[in-house]
């Protein structure tokens, strides 16, 4: 069954009125075929052009909305075989607890194995002693399954002063830490844990089930007693397809319970990630960018939005014609992704995506060669997965202007300015001249002069620059014309 496509099921139908992007109602149709049922792991998926047809979507909007699948996890797609639903994931948590596996699996209502590969005491590696303080330690070696699926492979070391014996306790299908606090009133308190990706090798594959070179998620852990002592060393390489690490975010904690640490590439360039020249944020020096270059230049970004686009590079082409380079496709477009790509095949235009309202349309953006993204409202998980580009936030009051100042470094988009109009641009830039203002919403030819002149760093004009019929149909000489019109407005209005 697992190679035979099934019929795509007709839970919900795609509801083309609905603000939600086409991508994103087919996503959540496809995750709910998946939770009820009509596609088990290892289903094979109907194919692209059966999913266009069945929902009547454009084959941009089933790429991508396969990509969030695969992505999310939900799917695995095999070139040249079609797409597969995944295995469900078990979700661990005690990697930022002082728990173990047995206790934190079976604490859900699963089943857990575990086979005992070898058990004895042995001379132990270098890291190992450094840590344990010792040269010979207990050396248990073990295979734990889930609900009859191999899920890790595990090496943990013990000191035998503090666990006499336990060399020859059967741990099979046991908990070592529940031994430990039986038999030795032992308890692993603290420590440091460490996760990292690595390739399967060797006797890990072997057990492990998978082939040499399969993407594992290694776990190592150095746990300490309530005194301070050292107590386990342990290294854990769980299935990446079967496994997902969860870490709990709790509130006013003075320490980070999860750091990552970023290691360098060997031979490779090893500076550090740009931050925000102010240091407040993630991204990178939007003002350094073509896109922060063109729009102090400019003044002026062209929303584009329509169900449907025409070819990117007519649209791009014609708006640049007439003096706006900056051109933003908003993902409610249902073949918005190949806008953007087909735009950039132009060279003197700087494009990007609108209404990107989470990360996975943000990495979508960027892999569709975005150079900028813009967010409707304050959404920091986009600002973070669009690390690589300038991202623009939205806010409407003062405090969500400048939390979404802060979270960027860039201009923000004043949301919907008609709200307010000029006057409101004047009023907030005098007690944060610092944060950029970009009004959108409502801007047009009878109001653009007035809000550069109340202190905007540029505009964002839709409907009036891009108007959709002209948008779906391509017209390039109804495009240019427009742009050509407010590129003149612009121009007569004094750089502040």
């Amino acid at each position: 069954m697992a190679d035979q496509a099934r019929s795509p099921g007709r839970l919900r139908q795609i509801d083309r009125t609905a603000p939600t992007p086409l991508y994103h109602q087919l996503e959540q149709i496809i995750r709910a075929e998946i939770d009820a049922g009509l596609y088990r792991p290892g289903d094979l998926l109907p194919s692209e052009k059966e999913i266009c047809a069945t929902y009547e979507v454009s084959r941009s909007v089933t790429r991508q909305t396969l990509r969030n699948l695969a992505h999310a996890g939900f799917i695995r797609t095999v070139r040249g075989r079609g797409s597969f639903v995944a295995e469900k994931k078990l979700s661990e948590r005690f990697v930022q607890r002082a728990t173990g596996f047995y206790d934190d699996v079976t604490r859900m209502g699963l089943e857990v194995s575990t086979r005992v590969l070898r058990q004895g005491i042995t001379e132990v590696p270098l890291e190992v002693g450094e840590f344990l303080g010792v040269t010979h330690a207990i050396r248990i070696e073990r295979v734990r399954s889930v609900a009859g699926r191999v899920l890790a492979y595990v090496v943990t070391y013990l000191p035998r002063e503090r666990c006499p014996g336990l060399e020859t306790f059967d741990l099979t299908d046991q908990s070592l830490y529940a031994h430990l606090r039986s038999a030795f009133g032992l308890r692993v308190h603290s420590g440091e844990r460490t996760v990292e990706a690595v390739p399967a090798e060797g006797e890990v594959a072997h057990h492990l089930e998978v082939a040499e070179g399969t993407p594992l998620l290694l776990l190592r852990s150095a746990g300490r007693t309530q005194d301070g002592a050292p107590l386990e060393w342990f290294e854990a390489w769980h299935r990446a397809d079967r496994t997902r690490f969860e870490v709990e975010m709790i509130p006013g904690e003075p320490t980070l319970l999860f750091q990552p640490t970023v290691v360098p590439l060997p031979g490779g360039d090893r500076s550090p990630i740009r931050v925000d020249r102010r240091g407040s944020g993630p991204g990178v020096d939007v003002w350094s960018t073509p896109f922060g270059e063109r729009l102090q230049a400019d003044r002026i970004v062209a929303v584009v939005r329509a169900p449907h686009y025409a070819d990117g590079r007519v649209i791009a082409g014609a708006l640049a014609q007439g003096g706006v380079g900056l051109v933003e496709f908003t993902l409610t477009g249902e073949n918005a992704l190949e806008a953007i790509e087909q735009a950039r095949a132009l060279g003197d235009v700087v494009v990007g995506a609108g209404s990107v309202l989470d990360a996975g349309s943000a990495r979508l953006a960027i892999e569709a060669g975005a150079q900028f993204l813009v967010c409707p409202a304050l959404v920091p998980e986009v600002a973070s997965a669009g690390a690589a580009v300038p991202v623009i936030l939205a806010g409407q009051t003062p405090s969500e202007l400048l939390a979404a100042y802060r979270l960027t470094g860039g201009p923000v988009k004043l949301f919907p300015a008609s709200l307010g109009g000029p006057a409101y641009v004047r009023a907030v830039a005098a007690p944060m001249p610092h944060v950029p203002l970009m009004p959108s919403g409502g801007v047009d030819a009878s109001n653009i002069a007035a809000y550069l002149e109340a202190g905007a760093v540029a505009v964002n004009v839709g409907g009036p620059l891009c108007p959709p019929d002209a948008v779906a149909a391509g017209d390039a000489r109804e495009l240019a014309r427009r742009a050509t019109g407010l590129r003149a407005i612009i121009d007569k209005v004094p750089r502040g």
